[in-house]
């Protein structure tokens, strides 16, 4: 089949209608606060509930379904790039961590703060994206994936799938902490595959946006309200998103996702400027 340029895609789709159908590049960032860039092996004081110190080891978002909100309210879709590493057309990957210091374990030096594509740019007032991967590709062989999802530091096993979103750090109180979202409570078997998922824990994220503006995800934000120094017992340190795990309740009440009978919030993690 003949593949068609970035070039001839964008006039196929202008032709159709959409005349400011151009390409796109949204740009990312973490944080830890307005002024605090994420930084491995940097230490942010005043975190959580517990007034921690904590030192930063990892972060690594899955994002897809990427949209912008027009001012009517309608939506239109953000046709993603296939790069070959970071996007697949479908999943993108947002890579904060350079694997230096305390990152070294928790990924390579390559980092990625943006995702592209084509897209209808005009008259834009919002972005909506869902943190997580697709549950169609969630629960595949992570060693036979095409990138993003060939990363088997970000995939759990085939029932669970992939961790949407790995965040580690240090306290002095846990410090071997980690915050890995995903799906719980999956059905199915190695033959059949996963049909079914009780607790999906994929967020939709909906901020007020304008092309050009930055993406910012604030580390603090998702770490309001917890107890960095301490940690159910007989738990992993921190939260693996397990429904009977109590110390997961900040967590997803920050992303605004539905634990233990509560009902989802607005996530407060991220926003745009």
């Amino acid at each position: 089949m003949k593949k068609l340029s970035l070039l001839a895609i964008v006039s196929i789709l202008a032709s159709c209608g959409g005349d400011d159908v151009e390409p796109l590049s949204v740009q990312f960032a973490a944080t830890f606060g307005p002024d605090a860039p994420y930084v491995c092996g940097a230490e942010y004081n005043g975190v959580g509930s517990s007034d921690s110190t904590f030192t930063a080891s990892g972060l690594r978002v899955y994002i897809h379904g990427v949209e912008l909100r027009k001012s009517d309210g309608t939506y239109t879709a953000v046709e993603l790039d296939n790069d070959g590493m970071w996007q697949d057309g479908t999943v993108a990957l947002l890579d904060f961590e350079d694997g230096s210091g305390t990152c070294a374990d928790a990924g390579s030096p390559e980092t990625n703060f943006q995702i592209t594509g084509i897209a209808d740019t005009s008259d834009v007032t919002g972005l909506r994206f869902t943190l997580g991967v697709p549950f169609d590709a969630n629960h595949q062989d992570a060693a036979l994936a095409q990138a993003p999802l060939n990363l088997t530091s970000m995939f759990w096993n085939w029932q669970g799938g992939y961790k949407f979103l790995r965040a580690e750090g240090s306290t002095a109180g846990l410090p071997a902490w980690r915050f890995h979202l995903g799906s719980t409570g999956c059905d199915g078997d190695v033959t059949g595959g996963v049909t079914a998922c009780s607790n999906q824990n994929r967020p939709v994220v909906e901020i007020d946006y304008q092309v050009g503006q930055r993406v910012v995800l604030n580390v603090r934000e998702l770490l309001a309200n917890i107890d960095l120094e301490s940690n159910m017992m007989e738990t992993p340190p921190g939260c693996m998103s397990a429904p009977v795990d109590a110390d997961c309740a900040p967590y997803f009440t920050n992303l605004g996702l539905p634990f233990g009978g509560a009902s989802a919030g607005e996530s407060t993690v991220f926003s745009a400027e």
